[in-house]
């Protein structure tokens, strides 16, 4: 994805060029395509360039409007056909009209309502000099980043941080971000991040900035996002394919050869699905990659589970003839290296440490092959292939799937079950956390958590409540992963695409009541099973079974065992000991290294690789950088 920066002097001084030069040194990655910028008195934009599209080759950004207006944006727009109708752009034109040409149209037309018609990923800034009135927004749900920083004299954005950092943005700990970050806190805030003075602009968000106040609202909430009722369940199916099926195509358009995470089961087997059958109309192959153990995982995954996904993995791709699929098992990685790489990118520590090392993997396999634009299906978990939580649906069901402890649960008045999670809350909060009691018990962390939990309808009703509970899933309008994937994308120079989390998409599963995701026959996902049809083979599309990922970390780790200890003791000369229990994350170190199981595999993604991603963070932040990007 391209990336954009800028500066807003609020005391009216002329922006210095120095400091835009900063900006845009510290995040060149972004820009393998061109690098430009635009100084206007008090206000400078710049915009870094990855050709994504045929149309982003005839990008010119930022630029003065015709009605006066200062424009930066990072763009790919799904809806492009609709928004050439709407804006009455002639059919000859509309090839070659680019993406930010049309949110310019837009903003001439909706103003700070444009957002509104905007579908895709991206991110844009408008300066008004009549009204001394900076407009800053974000996507629905899309991989974008967008972070700013203020003070008294000046306002700066950038979809990556280190260019604020650039600028002499103190790194002040966010203390409160790095605790929540250890305990997988439910409901993260979405606009904080490990820098105190560093704030991110969720999804489905807007801003105004002028010499005398900011102003940030959400402008979308899929929340009120109405039930639909249509006369059988074929007709959701066929209205669904429609939708989901131009999720997909939207995401093609692509100057750069197109490729797909491709895991054994539904979420990415249907993107990989239709993204080859729209691909083969055009005479065009599809890559698949597929993330694969080294290690033997039976003891380690849990019943209904599998840790190798090839077999699954490799009958979806032979049942499309112009898919090239590739089995990626990261020999050349290691967990350790992919904690660090993630560190060089997002500069913060994140919650799926044990991930990193094969997310690595296949994002420079793709940047070594050029690839320039990755489907995946990682949101679809509570939208395309939500099971309809059939255990919701009464307590007869639900004491026959999870027990009579969660039965109670259900029946429970609401006071009641709000006291019942409290106080779970109260026992658990530090289980499964490398987080050092002493700096939980200094924050009040405890009592925090209770009263989040006590306070949180959304939380509590996710017990008891399919929707609150996929809500809790998706997290409208505060979801960090969009700008986690962004910033991969940029760091490996292509562009990280989910058509599961299209804003169309989301919005129609919701809208499809929660007893047409479960089968006659008390299946599951029964919605994206019944769509698939024909697009995968009933292996893959009935299968019940779900992947686990990373599901042979511990033999990895025990194979890097002395590069393990070393970053311990690394971690323990540093700052972290103030945050870290450094005696529970070697008693997990040591547990993986006698026995790999299920639990000590769940303890070492938990408290080990959690503990030390946060813990190698502090190993560079007293530099102001953790460290330099990897090639």
């Amino acid at each position: 994805m391209s990336g954009i920066f800028g500066i807003f002097q609020l005391d009216g001084a002329p922006v210095d060029p120095a400091d835009m030069q900063r900006m845009m040194a510290a995040m060149a990655h972004w820009g393998p395509d061109g690098r430009s910028q635009l100084i206007a008195g008090p206000v400078a934009f710049g915009q870094l360039l990855l050709n994504n599209t045929p149309q982003a080759h005839r990008e010119h950004l930022p630029r003065q409007t015709a009605s006066g207006l200062l424009l930066t944006a990072e763009a790919r727009l799904d809806n492009r056909a609709g928004l050439c109708q709407q804006l009455n752009i002639a059919n000859p034109d509309r090839e070659y009209t680019t993406d930010s040409q049309l949110i310019e149209r837009a903003y001439d037309k909706w103003g700070e309502g444009c957002p509104d018609h905007l579908l895709g990923d991206w991110s844009l800034a408008v300066w008004n000099p009549q009204t001394q009135r900076l407009f800053v927004a974000r996507d629905h749900h899309g991989n974008t980043a967008l972070y700013y920083f203020q003070d008294d004299n000046r306002f700066a954005f950038a979809s990556c941080r280190d260019a604020l950092l650039a600028l002499g943005v103190p790194r002040r700990l966010n203390e409160l971000f790095l605790a929540k970050v250890l305990v997988s806190w439910p409901h993260h805030p979405s606009d904080q991040t490990i820098d105190q003075d560093v704030h991110r602009l969720p999804p489905a968000h807007a801003m105004t900035i002028t010499p005398a106040q900011t102003a940030v609202w959400r402008y979308w909430r899929l929340e009120d996002t109405p039930e639909l009722h249509l006369p059988t369940f074929e007709e959701y199916v066929t209205g669904f394919l429609e939708v989901y099926g131009e999720a997909v195509n939207g995401r093609l358009r692509s100057s750069s050869p197109v490729a797909v995470t491709l895991s054994g089961g539904l979420d990415s087997g249907s993107v990989t699905a239709l993204a080859a059958r729209n691909l083969k109309a055009q005479n065009q192959r599809l890559a698949a990659y597929t993330a694969v153990p080294l290690y033997d995982t039976q003891n380690t995954v849990g019943p209904n589970r599998f840790g190798d996904e090839t077999e699954f993995a490799r009958e979806t791709a032979a049942f499309h003839p112009n898919i090239d699929w590739q089995r990626l098992d990261a020999r050349g990685t290691d967990p350790l290296e992919g904690l660090r790489r993630s560190l060089a990118i997002n500069n913060e520590p994140g919650h799926a440490g044990a991930n990193f090392y094969w997310i690595a993997d296949l994002l420079q396999t793709a940047q070594a092959q050029g690839i320039g634009t990755l489907l995946t299906g990682q949101g679809g978990n509570a939208s395309i292939s939500w099971t309809g939580a059939p255990e919701l649906a009464s307590l007869r069901m639900t004491w026959r799937e999870k027990g009579w402890k969660t039965a109670v649960k259900q029946a429970l008045p609401f006071f009641a079950l709000r006291a019942l999670l409290t106080a779970r809350a109260n026992r658990q909060i530090y289980q499964g956390s490398a987080i050092l009691p002493a700096f939980a018990e200094r924050l009040h962390l405890r009592q925090r958590y209770i009263a989040a939990v006590g306070r949180n309808f959304s939380v509590i009703e996710s017990h008891r409540s399919p929707l609150a509970r996929r809500f809790g899933v998706i997290e409208p309008g505060s979801s960090l992963l969009g700008s986690i994937w962004a910033e991969f994308g940029a760091a490996h120079q292509l562009e990280v695409r989910d058509p599961t989390q299209d804003k169309r998409v989301l919005m129609f599963t919701i809208s499809v009541p929660d007893h047409f995701f479960t089968g006659p026959e008390g299946q599951d996902r029964w919605l994206i099973r019944s769509a698939m049809a024909g697009f995968l083979p009933d292996t893959v599309r009935l299968n019940s079974r779900r992947g686990r990922q990373a599901a042979d970390l511990g033999q990895r780790l025990c194979q890097i065992s002395a590069a393990v200890d070393q970053a311990l003791e690394q971690v323990a000369q540093s700052e972290a000991v103030n945050y870290l229990d450094l005696p529970k994350m070697r008693a997990a170190w040591q547990a993986i290294q006698v026995e790999r199981s299920l639990e000590t595999t769940q303890k070492a993604v938990t408290i080990l690789l959690r503990g030390l991603n946060a813990g190698l963070f502090f190993t560079g932040f007293v530099h102001g950088k953790t460290s330099d990007l990897p090639g």
